[in-house]
């Protein structure tokens, strides 16, 4: 039985680039990006941007992160970013234990209606689930609240008690 393999540089990576209008409604620069594409081409207004060849979970994480993890493998990128505690998260609403942990620590959510993402291959796809943008953090927070005020038709957002 043969058995056919996809060589690893022949795989197409599970990255979604955040769109543009994101970041401009935030009004943030961040000091890391610890999953950002190999490629480049993002719109992350990051000092620091790590990517999977550099594995970005592995390393040290510093300042205000932005973080838009691989979908498929969200939850350990979710326990390092409640390991962290400051920056904004980008990622799947889930009824799995590290999105309820998740929200349970966030000082804000923004709970977001689905909406196209940017990549060469990947151009206009939507994520076909409800979004999520995490802050933890006052400044994350601070973050939320002007994005949302921006663009209010996006979502809602849910502030911690």
């Amino acid at each position: 039985m043969s058995l056919f393999v996809v060589p690893p540089e022949r795989v197409e990576p599970d990255e979604r680039f955040t769109p543009r209008w994101v970041f401009d409604a935030l009004d943030e620069r961040f000091d890391l990006d610890p999953a950002s594409p190999v490629e480049g081409g993002d719109h992350v207004p990051a000092e620091v941007k790590l990517t999977r060849l550099d594995d970005g979970l592995a390393r040290d994480w510093h300042g205000f992160v932005w973080v838009n993890p691989p979908f498929s493998n969200a939850t350990p990128w979710a326990a390092r970013f409640r390991a962290h505690g400051a920056g904004l998260w980008l990622g799947p609403v889930s009824n799995a234990r590290w999105f309820i942990d998740l929200a349970r620590m966030a000082d804000r959510l923004w709970l977001m209606r689905d909406f196209p993402f940017d990549h060469p291959t990947h151009a206009g796809k939507r994520s076909s689930m409800p979004l999520a943008l995490v802050a933890l953090g006052a400044r994350a927070g601070a973050a939320i609240d002007g994005a949302a005020r921006r663009r209010p038709s996006v979502g809602v957002v849910v502030v911690s008690p």
